[in-house]
């Protein structure tokens, strides 16, 4: 496309002016330009106008003393971008040309503030209240950078001794207002963040950390467990693998890249582990990896809850229920969390609890089968909860063998026979044989104890031996007339009444 003749005509003589515009001239027209780009808020547009103004004047500085104001404009845009040492370096030319320029110099002492040189801050301070003892801007600055140390020093030890992590917050936040690029405390509150478990927060932080200092390692180790810890494991080793480029020995970041590599590793064993019904193997590996990640809802909380699930497996009823605390603290809203726990509720047999908590995971996920017969079977443990515990009745851990189940009845039949009890305690004795000969019943019946551990009525009476006395006296024949040494009972009826003789053969009385 050919442009109109008129129009390379003016392009032309617009070069040709500019081009005819003195060194002066130039200066005076980039400080004009980056000054309004300045009151604009186009701080990188008026930071290359400054810049282009700087290097037209060179080292004429005798016949541009306007250098000192451009280091000083310069060097403030640095500052707030970040950029200390480079703002750091024009204040201090500004301060080689005008070694009296007071505001210089308090400009150079925020700047080392900022970079951490404390000592250095100070003696700036010193040295201009020496010939200026009335300097109100120096002496406000000293004495809020003594405050500022001792908080540093405080939070130090909060964070690096008593890790006191949630009271050390505020304190960080507050000297960040006074040394808001303070690199050291901008750390320690990203490390408060993330061991609070804010790791969005962490992430933030390191992003600013890194803006101003591209090559700060430290920043890249945060970053990159706190990607870790929201699931993002490429991001998490890119950052890592970012910092150890800077600094190849760094042993906070190769630790990082091996514990992720250890936590990969020992999840997914936990999980094999578990499937192959290994649950004490299935739980160290899970302790191998909560070590390496303790508090992260996308990797933590599904361990936490495969543990109280391998615990009570294995019969831990308290450890369980530890695990799936964490998980909910982890996350409230974790149905996994809740519905786990409260099937520990369950094989406790407290089913108010364990009802609430299946009630809290229907909430979370409605519609969910397994919820759903959770709180059917908790329902059922309540209505149950009056019936006799036929455990309880023998005298047996609920995890007894047919053998053990066998073992007690018989020693409790002998010791309670009703024909060993005085004719006053017959009654009572013949109730407590009932009680002793239904839980034999049920507990010795496979199917039927499978069912009445499940909370269900086995026998339709609620658990009351009475109820099925019906007119046999007794529910059932335990020893089936001469079985475990021929035990044998005879009813008899006497003015309406019935009377039982119990032969006790082999056993003796």
């Amino acid at each position: 496309m050919k442009l109109p003749i008129l129009t390379i005509l003016l392009l032309t003589l617009s070069i040709t002016f500019v081009s005819c515009l003195t060194p002066k001239e130039h200066i005076e027209k980039f400080i004009k330009e980056g000054d309004e780009l300045f009151k604009g808020g186009k701080y990188d547009s008026a930071l290359k106008k400054y810049s282009d103004a700087i290097d037209t004047i060179g080292t004429d500085y005798e016949h541009f003393p306007e250098i000192v104001s451009l280091f000083f404009k310069r060097a403030g845009i640095y500052h707030s971008r970040g950029k200390l040492l480079l703002a750091l370096s024009d204040v201090n030319r500004a301060i080689e040309i005008n070694p009296e320029n007071v505001h210089a110099k308090i400009k150079r002492a925020k700047i080392q503030t900022s970079l951490g040189r404390f000592e250095n801050a100070m003696d700036e301070y010193k040295h201009i209240l020496k010939s200026k003892p009335d300097q109100r801007q120096a002496k406000d600055a000293l004495a809020q950078l003594k405050t500022d140390i001792t908080t540093l020093e405080k939070v130090r030890e909060m964070v690096n001794v008593k890790h006191n992590y949630k009271e050390a917050l505020p304190l960080l936040d507050k000297l960040l207002k006074n040394i808001q690029d303070l690199k050291e405390a901008r750390l320690l509150r990203t490390e408060c963040y993330y061991l609070l478990g804010d790791h969005r927060r962490a992430l933030e932080e390191t992003t600013a950390i890194l803006k101003s200092e591209p090559k700060c390692v430290p920043a890249f180790y945060w970053r990159g467990r706190s990607f870790f810890s929201v699931g993002e494991k490429d991001a998490a080793l890119k950052y890592l693998n970012e910092g150890l480029a800077f600094d190849p020995e760094n042993e906070l970041c190769l630790k990082q890249v091996q514990d992720i590599n250890k936590f990969e590793k020992a999840s997914n064993n936990a999980k094999e582990l578990f499937n192959q019904n290994r649950f004490d193997q299935a739980i160290i590996q899970i302790k191998q990896a909560l070590e390496v990640e303790p508090n992260s809802q996308i990797h933590s909380l599904p361990l936490y809850v495969l543990e109280c699930k391998a615990n009570l497996k294995q019969k831990k009823p308290k450890e369980a229920i530890t695990s799936c605390n964490k998980a909910i603290e982890l996350d409230e809203g974790s149905a996994d969390a809740y519905f786990s726990r409260g099937e520990v509720y369950m094989y406790e047999e407290d089913y108010d609890k364990a009802l609430r908590d299946y009630n809290k995971a229907n909430e979370l996920r409605p519609h969910d089968q397994a919820i759903t017969e959770g709180i059917h079977r908790a329902q059922r443990g309540q209505s149950m909860a009056k019936r006799k515990d036929l455990y309880k009745i023998l005298g047996i851990p609920k995890t007894a063998t047919d053998r053990e189940v066998k073992k007690a009845f018989k020693v409790l039949a002998l010791q309670n026979h009703p024909d060993k009890s005085a004719p006053e305690d017959r009654e009572a004795a013949e109730k407590k044989y009932m009680e002793i000969s239904h839980a034999y019943e049920i507990l010795s019946d496979q199917e039927k104890r499978e069912r009445y551990d499940r909370g269900e009525d086995v026998d339709g009476s609620g658990g009351n031996p009475q109820q099925q006395r019906g007119q046999h006296g007794f529910p059932f024949n335990p020893f089936g007339g001469g079985g475990f040494g021929g035990f044998g009972q005879q009813q008899q009826q006497h003015g309406g009444q019935q009377h039982f003789t119990f032969n006790f053969g082999g056993f003796g009385r």
